[in-house]
């Protein structure tokens, strides 16, 4: 006998709240004068990390971010998804503000974490994948794909992938997203957009314009929780779970390259800063900066707090870039 087709996706699409065209509310302030001094000039050292103003609300874990301008031009690191130590899921989208070191909970709300990554395509930010409660206590994978519309605070469902995917990677390439997944849902299987084991090494492209998804080349690697970038048109993706290779795709061939793995193998979490992708890792929260010119890695300042950003971003701020990193409950600055 055929199992019958699953009924977790009609269940979670319920629960998938989209508020839209909302004000920024419940804005925390910087506790004192000196907090609001730009964040560039409280923090001078080169290669050090400087504490930021915590994140507003309980500890989650499982968000991930993306950085956009907002209409002053200022960068703003945006927060998706997560789950609370309960098991909890559907918080607000909230908004860290790099000029005035300051945080703002949306009104649109994401019932998802470990989602693939967010990328920045014109003027809204996507993501796709992610997990999220059946009712039944299993925190299945699932295929949608979102577009945020961070002018208006509102939220659209776009395609989704072919596969229902959680804990990729996630890069740009001319107006393109481009996902590398870490984990596939099988709890569907034999029926379509599921699979018949966890680990997935196959690349998706997602092209907002004409809303399609498509398959591309397979990674020589899994990268279930890695990290990735682009540069020059390339998307680089390192580390993850039980590994340290580093990866690299191009869409001018369509294939993968293995490059010189990360020093230390493991979770990690990265973003591009002057041309170099910038990862962190689980591991003592060790941070390295790869140089694609030479193909070599060179260990910078670790990480302050235990363990791994859940978000980390590249910001502008006095005319130079910096890196942002929150994890469950703070924020921090990273001077290159």
């Amino acid at each position: 006998m055929s199992p019958r087709p699953p009924l977790i996706l009609p269940l979670l699409l319920s629960l998938f709240a989209v508020l839209s065209c909302g004000e920024d509310t419940t804005p925390t302030q910087p506790g004192s004068t000196d907090d609001q001094i730009s964040a560039a000039t409280a923090s001078t050292a080169s290669n050090s990390w400087t504490d930021k103003a915590a994140r507003p609300g309980e500890s989650l874990y499982g968000f991930v971010g993306g950085v956009a301008p907002n209409s002053a031009g200022q960068s703003i690191l945006y927060t998706f998804g997560g789950v609370n130590d309960e098991g909890g899921s559907g918080f607000p989208i909230q908004a860290y503000n790099a000029a005035t070191n300051s945080w703002s909970t949306k009104t649109s709300e994401v019932y998802m974490y470990d989602l693939n990554g967010v990328a920045k395509i014109g003027s809204k930010l996507y993501f796709s994948g992610g997990r999220s409660h059946d009712g039944t206590g299993d925190t299945p994978s699932v295929p949608t794909t979102w577009a945020y519309d961070y002018t208006n605070d509102r939220l659209t469902r776009k395609a989704d992938m072919p596969k229902a995917t959680s804990e990729g990677v996630t890069g740009v390439i001319d107006g393109k997203m481009y996902v590398l997944p870490g984990f596939c849902d099988g709890t569907g299987w034999p029926f379509p957009g599921y699979c018949d084991h966890s680990a997935i090494r196959q690349l998706f492209r997602y092209d907002p314009v004409n809303n399609k998804w498509g398959a591309l080349r397979s990674c020589p690697h899994y990268h279930p929780f890695g990290a990735g970038g682009v540069i020059n048109g390339k998307f680089y993706v390192a580390g993850g779970l039980g590994t340290a290779a580093l990866d690299v795709f191009d869409p001018a061939t369509d294939s993968w390259s293995p490059l010189a793995p990360v020093p230390t193998a493991g979770r990690a979490i990265g973003t591009i800063l002057g041309q170099k992708l910038y990862v962190i890792t689980a591991s003592d929260s060790h941070t390295y900066a790869y140089d694609p010119g030479t193909n070599t890695w060179k260990a910078r300042a670790p990480y302050p707090s235990a363990g791994l950003p859940l978000a980390l971003g590249r910001v502008a701020l006095d005319g130079r870039n910096y890196l942002v990193g929150v994890d469950g409950a703070g924020s921090h600055l990273y001077t290159p």
